[in-house]
């Protein structure tokens, strides 16, 4: 319904509690996900609770097995509080009455006091990649596959290589006295990768946003190497370069981007 692009941290199978594992319904697709938020959206109200099992993506890499817990009512929660957030308030009521708001944020705190270790593992955006989530990766690290919904790209990389990489970034970012907004961004994503023992996977997935390209597009399609052009550029002093490339790659994701408006 939406075009959406994940940003998703997969951990070792053995660092979660038992009990958590007994609950997961493993999965390689995002079908099942998805499912359960189409439900969602075709009810027009959240769900009252969680269903006795929960999804979860898995990566085997060299024998380990990785996982990545879809936390779903967790993301729910706060989408919710997230759109109503970024909409004018009469438009908002129509969506997401204020009830259900209050519902919301006191089911978050309730979930944050109970289980404080508990966070989201999955990012997502909507019509878009965002370029900062390119910052944690090399094009050495893209995939190129195709299954029956066509081309995909994703980019793979162990959690301690995506940290470092942006930490370089935001040190380039914040010498070069770039637009304070841009160098929070990156920040803020750091914060957040932070928050993970550093021996796991991280991953981007163009998800359903691979669709709105053509074959061609994504073929020629290498953000990540752009992004890292700009920023060796930007450390260099090389201004000139570093705001071209960052032009060129800015002005391709926005047009993409122009399709949540029509739609």
């Amino acid at each position: 319904m939406v075009a959406t692009s994940y940003l998703r941290v997969y951990q070792p199978l053995d660092s979660f509690a038992r009990d958590e594992r007994r609950r997961w319904v493993v999965d390689t697709h995002e079908e099942g996900e998805n499912e359960a938020s189409r439900r969602w959206l075709l009810a027009g109200s959240l769900p009252l609770a969680l269903a006795p099992t929960e999804g979860a993506f898995v990566r085997r890499l060299n024998g380990a097995t990785y996982v990545c817990p879809w936390r779903t009512r967790l993301r729910m929660l706060a989408g919710l509080l997230a759109f109503r957030g970024s909409v004018p308030e009469e438009v908002a009521e129509a969506f997401v009455p204020e009830e259900d708001a209050r519902h919301a944020a006191g089911e978050l705190a309730r979930l944050d006091a109970d289980h404080p270790e508990v966070r989201s593992h999955i990012l997502h955006a909507n019509w878009h990649v965002p370029l900062r989530w390119f910052v944690g990766f090399d094009d050495s690290e893209r995939i190129l596959t195709e299954d029956r919904q066509g081309l995909r790209i994703r980019y793979e990389t162990t959690l301690s290589e995506g940290k470092a990489r942006l930490e370089r970034a935001l040190s380039i970012l914040e010498s070069a006295w770039i637009d304070a907004n841009v160098t929070e961004t990156v920040r803020e994503l750091l914060g957040w990768v932070d928050g993970f023992p550093e021996d796991g996977l991280i991953e981007l997935d163009y998800g359903s946003i691979g669709g709105i390209f053509s074959h061609e597009d994504l073929l020629d399609d290498h953000s990540a190497a752009d992004l890292w052009t700009c920023l060796e550029a930007l450390a260099g002093g090389d201004l000139v370069t570093a705001g071209r490339v960052f032009g060129d790659l800015s002005d391709r994701w926005t047009e993409v981007r122009a399709r949540e408006i029509v739609n």
